[in-house]
């Protein structure tokens, strides 16, 4: 039960900040002008409407009253003009059928029991039978009384001796007042939201390793401050990333001095067994650096923009298959997103790397979703244990039972592009793969 309730409520409610806004202030304004439509319809037009039934009932029964002790036409003349002229009543003594034309049906009127109420006073003041027949333009109403002494007398009255204008009068201010209030909630809500939005769009940006330039601050006092405090936030991770940048490339120089100088040493010693071991330890340690300051230093300075995955997809596949790797791939149509390019290809030609080095078979394939790219690198390796998946992330770790140490590498290849995927607002992770080994799942908004 209350499963499905969340369900109705997620499918109800607003799932913007702009629309949940208005519904907190449009809902209780409804229920208020219900509340008080309910209240004057029960209480003042209620009321009002059988103070007007009990007048119109007196009166066709003092006019009936009068003309059956009417003894002449001029008497009756009299009563028509004085009915007519100072009741608003029309007064037909035996009116003449009208041929060739069917009997007016009831229908339905917005009297508020009106009619049945007149039916019930007229039937406490008058003894003869009577008729109620609403005309049809829905204006009018005609009231029939047959006499004992044969004749018919038809009362033409208007509605608005049912029911006051004011009723209309109300239901027109409920129903514009409440158009004016919601049009200026929708007003007032879209300026108080409009800068929560471009900080949020701004928030999505930076994620998404775009550029973020400045904003107007605006909106209540709260919003400007976490915009502000943003504005610090992103100002502070430049600074660092610059700083992070140069210090990477005074170390890079600083480190590769020294070994390019022991290379050229070892290059004009002569050869031996310790020399070859050497000059190996050299070239690992020139490998491990350039790991290092990989991983470190990313592509911060790269901007972002409108890719072709598709050929960058082809590109990773055809570098593996020169380097001998058995690799099927299978995409859809161009798959265009904004990333940083050489960012993103150094990512997934790292996953695609790592998992040549360890399966026979690779396959790459990539699908757009309605909200991001998908990109599989499946494999027929050894896989990785589950509860050691999330560890492969981390820095400098290696699987020293699930993966032969001999093949190489500093354990840096899906930090690397765990880095540079959640720089882009996405995510990558790990599963069991359909062809028997490992599945690397790599997803990048749109």
């Amino acid at each position: 039960m209350l499963g499905a309730w969340k369900n109705i409520k997620q499918k109800i409610f607003p799932h913007t900040l702009y629309g949940r806004s208005l519904m907190i202030i449009v809902v209780p304004i409804l229920l208020l002008q219900m509340i008080v439509a309910y209240i004057f319809i029960n209480r003042h037009l209620d009321s009002m409407s059988d103070k007007l039934v009990f007048a119109l009932a007196g009166e066709i029964d003092m006019i009936t009253e009068q003309v059956r002790q009417a003894g002449s036409q001029e008497d009756i003349g009299r009563i028509i003009r004085h009915a007519s002229t100072g009741l608003g009543l029309r007064l037909n003594i035996d009116p003449p059928k009208e041929a060739g034309k069917p009997p007016r049906r009831p229908v339905n009127l917005m009297w508020y029991s009106a009619e049945s109420k007149l039916q019930k006073a007229l039937r406490e003041r008058i003894s003869e039978s009577f008729t109620i027949t609403p005309y049809p333009d829905g204006r009018r109403f005609e009231v029939s009384i047959r006499l004992d002494d044969g004749r018919t007398l038809q009362y033409i009255c208007y509605n608005n001796r049912l029911i006051s204008p004011t009723t209309y009068i109300f239901i027109l201010w409920l129903i514009g007042s409440s158009i004016v209030l919601m049009a200026i909630a929708v007003i007032f809500m879209r300026n108080q939201i409009r800068p929560i939005h471009r900080l949020a769009i701004a928030a999505e940006k930076l994620g998404k390793g775009q550029d973020v330039g400045s904003f107007k601050l605006g909106g209540a006092r709260e919003v400007r401050q976490a915009a502000t405090a943003f504005l610090d936030m992103r100002d502070r991770i430049r600074r660092q990333i610059e700083q992070r940048t140069a210090m990477l490339a005074g170390v890079s120089h600083d480190l590769r001095t020294p070994l390019t100088r022991m290379k050229l040493q070892l290059a004009m010693m002569k050869g031996s067994a310790e020399n070859g071991n050497l000059r190996q330890d050299l070239d690992e340690m020139e490998k491990m650096l350039e790991g290092y300051l990989t991983f470190a230093r990313g592509e911060g300075n790269e901007g972002t923009e409108m890719t072709d995955m598709k050929s960058m997809l082809e590109r990773i596949v055809s570098n593996a298959r020169r380097q001998g790797c058995d690799v099927q791939a299978s995409f859809t149509d161009r798959l265009m997103v904004r990333v940083r390019p050489m960012a993103v290809e150094r990512a997934l030609a790292n996953v695609v790397s790592n998992a040549c080095k360890y399966a026979k078979h690779v396959w790459v394939s990539a699908r757009e979703q309605a909200e991001a790219l998908e990109i599989f690198v499946d494999d027929d390796g050894p896989g990785i244990p589950q509860e050691q998946r999330e560890e492969v992330f981390k820095p400098f770790y290696r699987l020293e039972k699930s993966r032969n140490p001999k093949t190489g590498g500093v354990g840096l290849g899906l930090s690397i592009a765990q880095d540079i995927v959640h720089s882009h607002g996405g995510e990558i992770f790990l599963e069991e793969s359909n062809r028997g080994g490992l599945r690397v799942v790599i997803r990048l908004p749109l």
